[in-house]
C-alpha cells in the first residue's frame, strides 16, 4: 500500500489529470472527514497561494482567451473553499482551534476590537460581493450577449474572405476554432461569475453560524463566560472568514480583469498597456502636475506631500518626452533609410541604376533598357516625365492602375538600341538616333518642304523615315509632326503599356479596387463579392481591359457581375455581359465626331460555319476553322485593316455574341488587331453605319452598305 502511494506521488507532477482528480477527491474528504491542524494550515496557504498565482497570470494574458481554462479554475477552486471553509468551521466549533493562520488573521483585523474586526469583514464581503464580483458578471454577461450576437456575422465574414481566396482552409479553420472557443469562454464566464457571487453570500451565511454557533458551544458546553466565548469565537470566526474570503476576493479581480481586457492590436501584457497608454501623452502629466502643486497651496493640506505628488508626475512628464523623442529619431531614421531606398529604386535621377544592381523582387513590372551611348540622351529627366505621362495617360484611359516604368542601362546592347521589358521578358525592341528625329507625318509632306530624309528599317517598322535634328525648325514651321528620340521611346512604351495592360490586373489590384469603391458603392460591393469571387473579378477586368474596354466607370462592371456573377459560371460569357453593360462605353471608342460607328457584319453563313467550328474541350471551348474559310476570313480582314486610317475611322466587325470571343481570338493570333462587337453592344445613342459584308472564302461582300437581308434577325443598317 505504501509502495502505491510512494507511486502516486511520484506520477502526480506529471500526470495535471490525476492531480485535479485528488484535488476533487480532497475536496470531498475536507466536507466529511476532520483535518489535522496542520494539514489545514497546509491547505489555507496553498489557497492563498493559488490566488495569487492566478491573479499574477490575469496581469500578462494578452487576450482572454489565452486564459479559456479560467471559468473551469473558478469552479474548482470556489468548491475547494467552501470545503476548506467546512473544515475551519468543524474545528471551530469542535475544537475552538482552526490552526496558526486562522488565529493569526483573526487577532491582526480584530486588534483588540470584536466590533473593528466585524466592521473590517463586513467592508472587505461587500466590496468583494457588491462591487468587483457585481461588476464582474455583468461584463461577462454583456460580452456573452454581445459575443453570441456576433457570431453568424464573423461566420460570413470568415466564409466570404475564403471564398475570395483571402485566405486558406487552414486559416478558415483556425479562425472559426477560435470564434468557438471565443463563445464559449464568454459563455462559459457568464456563468462561472455565479459561483463568485454565491461564494461571497455563502461567507455571510458561515460568519453567522459560526458567531452564534460558537459562543452558544463555548458557553453551553465548554462552560465558559460570556465575555470570553465572545472574544475567542468572534477571533477564530473572523479569521476563518477572512483566509476565505480574501482568496475569493483575489479570484474576483482575476475574473474582472480577464473579462475586461480590450486587447485590440495591442501586443502588450495589462501593465504595460495601462502605462503607455497613460504616460502617452505628456501634456496630461503635466496638467495633472500642476493641478496637484495647485493642491498643495490650499490651507491644511500637506504640502509637502503634493509636491513630491507633482515632482513624480513632472518626472514622469519629461521621461515621455525623452521617449518621444527616441521615438521620432526612429521613425525620421527609417523615413530616411525608406527614401534613400525608393531613390536608389526609382528611375526619375540623372544617375540610373545599372541593370545588374536591380535586385528581382524589387524589379519594376515595366523597363526600358538603354544602350551606354544614350546615356547623353538630351535630359534623362525629360525621358521620365514622358515615360510618366504615357503611363498617366493610358492609366486614365483604361480606368486601371498602370505600374511605374523603371530605366535602366545594358551595355550588352548595340549602339543606340533600346529594349522594352515587362515582368523580366523582352516585348520590344528598337533604336533611336540622338542626332535625327522621326517622322510622324505623310512622306509627301517632307517632300513638298524640300527636306531631306533618312530611310532607315526597324524592328518595328520597315519604312521608318529621319530627319537630321538640324531641320527641326523647318519641320516645326512646315507643321510636319516629328518625334525626338525621346518620345520616341516613350512612345513605343505606350504601346507595350496597352498590350500588356491585363497583365497588370490581378486579385490584389482588384481587391484594392473594391476597397477604394466601398466608401460609395457600400452595398454594391458586398452584393457583387457575394456572387462573385474576386478570381472571378480579376479574370473579368483582364478581359476586358486586353481587348481595350476602359473600366473607368467600375459602377456599371459591379451591377453587371452582381446580376450575372450568379446565374453565370462561365468567366468568359460572364465577360461578355459585363460587355454589354458597358456598350454606350465601347461605342463612344470606336464612333467618330457624328456618333457613328462604321461597321462590318459577319454573314449569317459565315457565323454558322464559325460556330460549327467550335470544339469543346476539358480546357474549355476553342476554334478550329478549316484551311480554306480561314484563309478567306484573314484575306479580308487584312484589307479592312489596310483601309483603316486611324482609330476613329478604323471599322468594327460585328457578330453574334456566342462567337464574338472566337472570332477575336481568331484575328489576334494571326497578327491582326480589329475590334470584334457583338449586337448586344449596339447602343441606342449611336448609329450604326455598315460598310459591308464578311463572308466565307470566296463570297465576300462589297464594301458598300449591305441589303437588308443580309443582316442578322433584329439587326437594321442604321441603329439611332
Amino acid at each position: 500500500m505504501i509502495e502505491r502511494l510512494k507511486t502516486l506521488v511520484t506520477r502526480a507532477p506529471g500526470s495535471p489529470d490525476l492531480m485535479i482528480a485528488l484535488v476533487l477527491v480532497l475536496t470531498v474528504a475536507m466536507m466529511i472527514l476532520p483535518m489535522p491542524l496542520l494539514l489545514v494550515d497546509l491547505l489555507i496557504g496553498f489557497n492563498l497561494g493559488f490566488a495569487v498565482l492566478l491573479l499574477m497570470v490575469s496581469l500578462y494574458v494578452l487576450s482572454p482567451l489565452e486564459f479559456s481554462t479560467l471559468p473551469g479554475i473558478i469552479l474548482l477552486s470556489t468548491v475547494f473553499r467552501l470545503a476548506l471553509t467546512i473544515t475551519t468551521t468543524r474545528l471551530i466549533l469542535t475544537q475552538a482551534n482552526a490552526g496558526d493562520i486562522v488565529r493569526t488573521f483573526g487577532e491582526f483585523v480584530i486588534a483588540g476590537s470584536v466590533l473593528v474586526g466585524l466592521v473590517v469583514f463586513l467592508i472587505v464581503t461587500i466590496v468583494q460581493f457588491i462591487v468587483i464580483a457585481k461588476g464582474a458578471e455583468r461584463v461577462a454577461e454583456v460580452g456573452a450577449r454581445f459575443i453570441l450576437d456576433a457570431l453568424p456575422g464573423k461566420q460570413m465574414a470568415i466564409d466570404a474572405e475564403l471564398r475570395n481566396g483571402d485566405i486558406d482552409q487552414t486559416e478558415a479553420r483556425r479562425r472559426r476554432g477560435r470564434l468557438e472557443q471565443e463563445s464559449q469562454l464568454y459563455g462559459a464566464m457568464d456563468g462561472a461569475m455565479k459561483f463568485v457571487k454565491g461564494d461571497a453570500i455563502a461567507g455571510l451565511v458561515v460568519i453567522v453560524v459560526n458567531l452564534i454557533g460558537g459562543i452558544a458551544v463555548g458557553t453551553l458546553s465548554r462552560g465558559m463566560p460570556f465575555v470570553q466565548a465572545v472574544r475567542e469565537y468572534t477571533l477564530l470566526t473572523i479569521g476563518d472568514a477572512l483566509i476565505s474570503q480574501i482568496p475569493a476576493l483575489m479570484l474576483s479581480i482575476t475574473a474582472a480583469t480577464v473579462v475586461t481586457r480590450v486587447t485590440g492590436d495591442s501586443k502588450l501584457d495589462l501593465g504595460r498597456d495601462i502605462a503607455g497608454q497613460l504616460s502617452g501623452d505628456r501634456r496630461a502629466l503635466r496638467l495633472a502636475a500642476i493641478v496637484l502643486l495647485a493642491m498643495g497651496l490650499v490651507p491644511g493640506f500637506p504640502t509637502a506631500v503634493f509636491i513630491v505628488l507633482a515632482l513624480v508626475f513632472g518626472a514622469a512628464s519629461l521621461a515621455a518626452r525623452t521617449r518621444s523623442i527616441d521615438g521620432e529619431g526612429e521613425v525620421a531614421s527609417f523615413k530616411e533609410g525608406v527614401g534613400a531606398a525608393a531613390e536608389t529604386r526609382g528611375g526619375a535621377q540623372p544617375r540610373m541604376r545599372e541593370t545588374s544592381q536591380a535586385a528581382p523582387a524589387e524589379a519594376p513590372a515595366v523597363v526600358v533598357l538603354l544602350a551606354d551611348n544614350l546615356r547623353s540622351i538630351a535630359e534623362l529627366q525629360n525621358l521620365r516625365s514622358k515615360l510618366d505621362a504615357s503611363r498617366t495617360g493610358l492609366a486614365d484611359a483604361l480606368g486601371i492602375l498602370i505600374p511605374e516604368v523603371g530605366i535602366a542601362f545594358d551595355p550588352a546592347l548595340g549602339t543606340s538600341q533600346f529594349r522594352i521589358e515587362v515582368e523580366g521578358v523582352p516585348v520590344e525592341e528598337g533604336h533611336v538616333d540622338p542626332q535625327r528625329l522621326l517622322l510622324c507625318d505623310d512622306p509627301v509632306n517632307l517632300e513638298l518642304a524640300g527636306i531631306p530624309a533618312h530611310i532607315d528599317g526597324d524592328a518595328k517598322s520597315s519604312t521608318q523615315i529621319w530627319i537630321d535634328v538640324a531641320h527641326e525648325n523647318s519641320l516645326s514651321a512646315a507643321g510636319i509632326g516629328y518625334q525626338n528620340c525621346t518620345e520616341v521611346i516613350a512612345a513605343r512604351t505606350r504601346e507595350v503599356l496597352a498590350r500588356n495592360a491585363a497583365r497588370f490586373i490581378g486579385i490584389q489590384e482588384t481587391r484594392a479596387l473594391l476597397t477604394r469603391l466601398e466608401g460609395r458603392y457600400g452595398d454594391l460591393v458586398k452584393e457583387v463579392i457575394r456572387t462573385t469571387p474576386v478570381q472571378r473579378m480579376a479574370e473579368v477586368l483582364r478581359r476586358l481591359v486586353d481587348e481595350g474596354v476602359s473600366v473607368r466607370n467600375p459602377r456599371l462592371v459591379l451591377e453587371a457581375l452582381a446580376e450575372w456573377g450568379e446565374r453565370e459560371p462561365n468567366v468568359v460569357l460572364l465577360t461578355e455581359y459585363v460587355r454589354a453593360a458597358l456598350k454606350r462605353q465601347i461605342c463612344h471608342k470606336y464612333a467618330n465626331a457624328h456618333r457613328i460607328v462604321p461597321a462590318y457584319l459577319i454573314e449569317r453563313a459565315a457565323e454558322d460555319s464559325i460556330r460549327g467550328a467550335v470544339r469543346d474541350t476539358a480546357v474549355g471551348p476553342y476554334l478550329v476553322l478549316e484551311d480554306k474559310i480561314s484563309e478567306g476570313l484573314l484575306e479580308r480582314v487584312r484589307r479592312i485593316g489596310a483601309n483603316a486610317h486611324s482609330d476613329r475611322n478604323r471599322p468594327v466587325i460585328l457578330t453574334s455574341m456566342d462567337i464574338r470571343r472566337f472570332v477575336r481570338g481568331f484575328l489576334v493570333r494571326n497578327g491582326l488587331d480589329i475590334p470584334v462587337l457583338s449586337y448586344q453592344e449596339l447602343a441606342s445613342d449611336f448609329t450604326i453605319q455598315p460598310v459591308g459584308t464578311i463572308g466565307l472564302a470566296g463570297s465576300f461582300g462589297s464594301d458598300s452598305a449591305p441589303q437588308s437581308g443580309s443582316f442578322p434577325q433584329g439587326v437594321v443598317p442604321a441603329v439611332g
